[in-house]
């Protein structure tokens, strides 16, 4: 579902990433025909897709602060116990390491990712991207439910492939 729900936001524009909270409302959608009812299951608060620009550097401490927010040794700085979902990118990582020095790689688009590169991303809610990350952080008109409406109908059947984005090593 985080997959299909990243696609379809990926779909709306030309972006490097998308990123998205990893939430679970609503059951899987099983295989077979999808409703839009299936869809509001996705992501029944219905964020306005947004997007902004991100250097390289500002992505590599937003992913660092949720892999330690996830998997801190300290239970009490854990938060939300999921990581954020993102496609278009795959980074390594070292759980064990201390905060901050976990990311080994990022790669962006199969590419070395720049730190002082300028990424475009799309994303859903501050969950995505936090207001302190990036700059023209800007909401479009269109609703999350909206953008994943017109990926099904345009590229039914879809499949929810796992893409493999991050690998502890």
């Amino acid at each position: 579902m985080d997959n299909i729900l990243l696609k379809s936001i990926m779909a709306t524009g030309e972006f490097d990433v998308a990123f998205s909270n990893g939430w679970r409302y609503g059951a899987p959608v099983p295989p077979g025909d999808i409703k839009v009812e299936d869809l509001w299951n996705i992501i029944p608060t219905n964020p306005p897709v947004s997007s902004v620009e991100l250097t390289g550097r500002e992505i590599w401490n937003m992913m660092e602060e949720n892999i330690e927010l996830t998997f801190s040794r300290n239970p009490y700085n854990q938060m939300g116990g999921y990581l954020k979902r993102f496609m278009g990118m795959e980074i390594y990582f070292k759980i064990e390491n201390p905060p901050g020095a976990r990311i080994q790689k990022i790669f962006i688009n199969g590419k070395s990712m720049d730190p002082s590169g300028r990424y475009r991303a799309v994303y859903v809610t501050s969950q995505g991207v936090p207001d302190v990350y990036g700059e023209n952080h800007s909401a479009s008109d269109l609703r999350a439910v909206d953008a994943l409406i017109e990926y099904v109908e345009r590229k039914s059947p879809v499949e929810s492939e796992i893409n493999g984005s991050i690998t502890a090593v």
